[in-house]
């Protein structure tokens, strides 16, 4: 088969400004280029060339002002089986009239309206166009359903995944070594708690939630750390009233919180590796943020909040714990210093979580699914 997969414009493909459906596309496409051709479509960037071919992997990318433009006229030219378009509702008209026999695929990573800014008939026309529709949850399932009725039978809950290869557990001598590399470059003890936040440092994020959690933790852990791993956005060092009023909030813990900025896709799990718990204090109905499968792949304790998408993988208590009071600091607290005072469930935990990667969350057995998949549209024509 000639597969296409169409990014969102908002970053360029592999990820070298990050995002989670670049690295997604970047890691997936090279495993079904083994058996098809397959091309990616991306926004340029000054690091990347404007085609390539990469692992068997065809890239074209387009400047961000025309991209979409491009798109069409490439798919046009290139009668491609299957197109795979990322976020996009509103593009799968036009992809349509340029591909009238592919099958197109409308992958959706967040709610449509409330974070994807489309209106109502494009998006109604962009679902009914779709040969399929996949989610990266339930919770986005069931909210596609509730806005749009008449398009349950196409969806597919895709859960994604890492490259397990790419993490490396505390307990293996590859972790170790990147424990020991990525504390002693920010002066954190071997011994010191060390709890984990990853992410764009915005409110919905809650990274707020997690330094006045911190600010109790201290009156009883003297030792812990929490490093802070993230920036305003993809590769922006720019600061924010939002990020100047969490620094003011660290200062007051004397050099307890560490702040990184924005790290790169390839370094990330490094930091995984040197945590004892990752923490996710999201506060809004987040989709299912992709960190829990890169915590789970390092073989880290979780601790997360019962928004939108992000419990759906995890039985409280055995392989994370779900805090449902997502506004209260204490409760926090509490579920910090419960993991921090009981080390072996803490592990077991985490051990846990390791094996579900390496069994399902993991970006060999995406593929291994949208190929079937792909195979089932082509054999109803």
């Amino acid at each position: 088969m000639k597969i296409a997969f169409i990014c969102s414009d908002r970053g360029p493909c592999p990820p070298v400004r990050g995002g989670a459906i670049q690295l997604l596309i970047s890691k997936v496409a090279p495993l079904l280029a083994k058996d098809h051709k397959v091309t990616v479509f991306s926004i340029t960037d000054p690091h990347l060339h404007a085609r390539e071919k990469v692992d068997q992997v065809h890239y074209e990318r387009f400047d961000k002002s025309q991209f979409f433009y491009h798109v069409c006229k490439r798919v046009r030219e290139k009668k491609f089986d299957v197109i795979q378009v990322y976020n996009r509702p509103g593009w799968v008209p036009f992809l349509r009239d340029a591909a009238p026999r592919a099958k197109i695929l409308l992958s959706l990573h967040n709610r449509v309206f409330e974070t994807l800014k489309v209106d109502q008939e494009h998006a109604a026309r962009g679902m009914q166009e779709s040969d399929g529709i996949l989610t990266v949850s339930r919770f986005i399932a069931k909210d596609t359903v509730k806005k749009f009725p008449d398009v349950s039978e196409k969806l597919h809950v895709l859960y994604t995944g890492v490259d397990i290869h790419d993490y490396a557990p505390i307990w293996t001598d590859t972790g170790k070594k990147w424990r020991k590399q990525i504390r002693s470059l920010y002066s954190i003890g071997p011994q010191d708690p060390l709890l984990l936040f990853v992410g764009r440092l915005v409110s919905a994020k809650g990274c707020h939630l997690l330094l006045k959690a911190m600010k109790e933790l201290l009156v009883t852990h003297q030792q812990a750390k929490l490093l802070i791993v993230g920036s305003k956005w993809y590769a922006d060092e720019s600061s924010s009233a939002y990020i100047e009023d969490l620094k003011t909030l660290a200062n007051q813990m004397n050099g307890s919180i560490i702040f990184t900025s924005y790290v790169s896709v390839n370094e990330i799990p490094k930091y995984f590796s040197a945590a004892d718990l990752f923490v996710c204090p999201s506060q809004w109905k987040e989709p299912l943020a992709r960190v829990h499968y890169e915590a789970m792949a390092a073989g880290l304790p979780i601790i997360t909040t019962n928004r939108g998408g992000n419990p759906e993988l995890f039985h409280h208590g055995k392989d994370a714990l779900i805090i449902k009071d997502y506004k209260d600091p204490a409760a926090f607290t509490k579920a910090i210093t419960k993991l921090l005072e009981n080390r072996d469930h803490a592990e077991k935990m985490g051990r846990i979580g390791r094996k579900k990667v390496k069994k399902t969350y993991n970006f060999a057995r995406v593929a291994s699914d949208l190929d079937a998949l792909y195979a089932s549209l082509n054999r109803s024509n």
